[in-house]
Order: C-alpha cells, then sequence, then structure tokens
C-alpha cells in the first residue's frame, strides 16, 4: 500500500499511510467497544510522537467524532494507531524479533488476562484492534486521553518513579508466573526468544550493528577523552568487542530453570520511553501510577532481564545509589501478588532469589548501559533524528553515536558504572 502525501491535520512534515484512515477508526470502535456498526463524523489525524522517540514503529493519534448507530448518540474519542511498516532499516527486523506477532498476542491474549488475575490492575491500554493486513498495526485507546503522559527521558527517572515501576512491574512478573499455570504453551511458543530468534540463525545485521557499533563507539570515547580512566578497563572492552553478540545471545539463552531458577513474562524493552505515568491533578508533582507501551519483544525468562534493563536505564544520577531499595520494593510487590493470587505452583521465590536471577542476567546491564543508555540520555540536538534509519546506517549513524557516547550525562553515569563492571568481573572473558 502507498501513502498519502496530502496534509492532514497538521501532518505536513509526515506521510500518513493511506490505511490509516476512517474507516480503520471504524473498524476499531466496533471491534473495542462492541458496537454494532459506527458512523465516523469527523477523524483528525495528527502525530502522536515526536521524531526520534519511537523506533521500530510510526505512531499517529486519531481523534474521532461518531455516532453508533443503535443509539444515535454523537460521541468522541482519541485512539493511537501504531503501525510497525515493513520498509527501510526497521522491516527485517520486525520480522526477525515477531515484533507485531507478540505485541498483538500480548494486547489480545496476555494483559487483559494479566489484570482480570490482579482484579483489574492497570498494565497497558486496551487494543481495539490489530492487523497484518494491508499493513501490520496495532489500535489503543490513547493512554494521553486517561491523563497519562511522557516523561524527560534525558533526565531520567527520580526515586518516586523508579519505584512506582518496579512496584508496578513486580505485579506484571507475579502475574505472569499464576498465568503460565493456565496458559505456558502460549508462552513457550512465541515468547521463547527476546532479540536472537532461533528460526534465523545468526544475529541480523541490523542487530549486529547497534550493539557491536556501540560498543566500538564506547571504547574509542573512553580510549581517546576520558581524561584520568582507567585504561586497563578500555583494554577489556576491546577483549570483549569480538565476542560481545556472543555474551549477549549466551546471557539471553541461559536455561533458568536448569538449576532451580524461575521464569516471568518480561516486558523486554523496560526503559523509560515504554512508560507512561499519571499524576495527581490536585497536586501535579506527585506521580500515581504508571503504564507501559510496547511490548513487541516480551520474553519468557528470568525476571533478571526487566530488572538489570530498567534499572541500568532508567534511574537518574542521584537514585543509582539507591539500586538495592528499588529491588526491595519490587519484590514486596512481586511477593505480596503471588500471595493475593494464592500462587502454590512452586515455592515463592525469596529476595535472595530475585538477587540471584539479577546476577545471572547481569551481562545484560552491561549491554543495556553500552547500547540503550546512551540513546536514552543523548541530548537534542539539530543535526539529526536519532531514528532506527540513522542508528543504522552510513555518516548520520556515526554522528548520533558520536552526540551519544560524548554526551556529559552519559559520561557521568557510565565511568562509574564500567568501574562496577570490572570489580564484578564482567568485562573478563
Amino acid at each position: 500500500m502507498g501513502e498519502r502525501t496530502d496534509t492532514i491535520a497538521g501532518l505536513d512534515d509526515i506521510a500518513v499511510p493511506e490505511y490509516i484512515d476512517e474507516r480503520l477508526a471504524a473498524k476499531a470502535l466496533v471491534n473495542g467497544l462492541g458496537l454494532q456498526s459506527v458512523r465516523i463524523v469527523e477523524c483528525k489525524i495528527t502525530r502522536a510522537t515526536a521524531n526520534g522517540d519511537n523506533y521500530m514503529s510510526d505512531v499517529f493519534r486519531l481523534a474521532v467524532r461518531y455516532v453508533a448507530e443503535q443509539s444515535g448518540d454523537e460521541r468522541t474519542i482519541s485512539l493511537v494507531v501504531k503501525s510497525l511498516p515493513a520498509t527501510g532499516q526497521r522491516g527485517p527486523m520486525i520480522e526477525e524479533v515477531q515484533a507485531y506477532t507478540k505485541e498483538a498476542t500480548m494486547f489480545r491474549d496476555v494483559v487483559p488476562a494479566l489484570s482480570e488475575l490482579t482484579g483489574g490492575m492497570f498494565f497497558a491500554a486496551r487494543c481495539f484492534y490489530a492487523s497484518d493486513l494491508p499493513e501490520r498495526l496495532l489500535v489503543f485507546e490513547d493512554l494521553k486521553a486517561l491523563g497519562y503522559v511522557t516523561v524527560n527521558r534525558q533526565a531520567g527517572l527520580d526515586f518516586e518513579h523508579c519505584a512506582l515501576v518496579m512496584r508496578k512491574i513486580g505485579q506484571f512478573h507475579a502475574a505472569s508466573m499464576r498465568f503460565a499455570e493456565q496458559r505456558l504453551e502460549l508462552l513457550q511458543r512465541q515468547f521463547h526468544f527476546n532479540m536472537f530468534n532461533p528460526d534465523h540463525g545468526e544475529a541480523s545485521g541490523q542487530l549486529r550493528t547497534i550493539f557491536e557499533k556501540g560498543l566500538e563507539a564506547l571504547i574509542a570515547v573512553a580510549r581517546e577523552r576520558w581524561d584520568g580512566f582507567d585504561q586497563t578497563i578500555v583494554q577489556k572492552l576491546e577483549r570483549l568487542a569480538p565476542v560481545y553478540i556472543d555474551r549477549l545471545r549466551a546471557c539471553l539463552e541461559q536455561d533458568c530453570e536448569a538449576d532451580g531458577g524461575y521464569r516471568v513474562l518480561n516486558h523486554g524493552d523496560l526503559w523509560s520511553n515504554n512508560m507512561l505515568f499519571r499524576y495527581d491533578p490536585t497536586e501535579p508533582a506527585t506521580v500515581q501510577d504508571v503504564a507501559f507501551v510496547d511490548l513487541q519483544i516480551s520474553f519468557y525468562s528470568s525476571p533478571g532481564v526487566d530488572l538489570n534493563y530498567v534499572l541500568a536505564t532508567c534511574p537518574n544520577y542521584d537514585t543509582r545509589a539507591r539500586l538495592d531499595e528499588l529491588i526491595e520494593l519490587y519484590y514486596a510487590s512481586f511477593r505480596d501478588t503471588l500471595e493475593q493470587l494464592q500462587y502454590t505452583a512452586r515455592p515463592i521465590p525469596s529476595l535472595a532469589d530475585v538477587r540471584r536471577e539479577i546476577r545471572r542476567m547481569e551481562f545484560y546491564a552491561l549491554v543495556s548501559v553500552v547500547s540503550v543508555l546512551p540513546i536514552v540520555v543523548m541530548d537534542h540536538t539539530d543535526e539529526l533524528v536519532a531514528n532506527f534509519e540513522n542508528l543504522i546506517d552510513g555518516k548520520d549513524a556515526a554522528r548520533a553515536r558520536d552526540i551519544q557516547y560524548n554526551g556529559v550525562n552519559y559520561q557521568r553515569i557510565v565511568r562509574p558504572m564500567l568501574i562496577e563492571f570490572n570489580q564484578r568481573k564482567m568485562l573478563d572473558i
């Protein structure tokens, strides 16, 4: 299918795919609200995210006025359409990681079940409609209309925001263990890998580029521009580089149950861009709730996947001194939820068990710091947009990495973390 090049509701800087239209809005409303039929009065399409905020998808907002034919009432609703195009550098990557299939399954089958298990806990927006024809897309209720907003990812999350995230992901993980008792086959079939699809053999060039080029950029910056930095750490990173992807793959493919560990359904991409927060309307500084988005690389494995990733990429500088507190908050929420769910399939994991899973997957913390954190804290620049294409290809990719790895905020966070990783022998091969 093609793209419309006309200007629609202020989208003069972006082409809107022709399949995002009033017919799609009508299908989504009928399916999502259980209506017999609707008549669209008006459908305004705007872009839902800024340049560089989404890497695998294009996201649009539909402000819809409609009439439910059976009642005759005119109503308004805001919807969000997430399109996963088959074009450009993203297309093969979306196919390789099964991003659409995973996310559609998560929103249609898994998240509603987790919410029901936990008495209506709000984990993510309702999905009104999902289809892979003519292109892969999902239509959601608009979290912004429900009072949820994004945060400044460059600044990092303070302790209160992080605590909220840890409690919510603890509930999510616990509910997934109860869900596994009912639908284990689904989890094993659809969510048995994170990034490395075993059906694809070798990792794709795009995946290798993101991780390997990032490590190369970090090594160059640390060697050439970090005054007073321990060069033995740089030398260890250089020795690590040839086996970096293999180490990452081995980390993610561990059989965590073989030695008494346990599995949960991980969000899989738990960084600040994939969270929206709601605040107290009477006290705007007080954060009340968090909802998750982008469940496209969810993974049934050790909870150490999510925990290492979120703790490596989300906390601001000051909060990084309180990671143990955050782990304890996670565990209290996780344990309490399992108890409320009367989980008896196995003994409820202890805090020591959780810490063991974090240690098991600790190489993922290193990868998160090297490959994801630079994107999170990258300073805004008019020079380029840090989208998926520019993370992969040519001079823009090199320029983006130069900005990311030389950022003052990134250096302030990553230097002590690399020293810690070295002390824990994580850089040794």
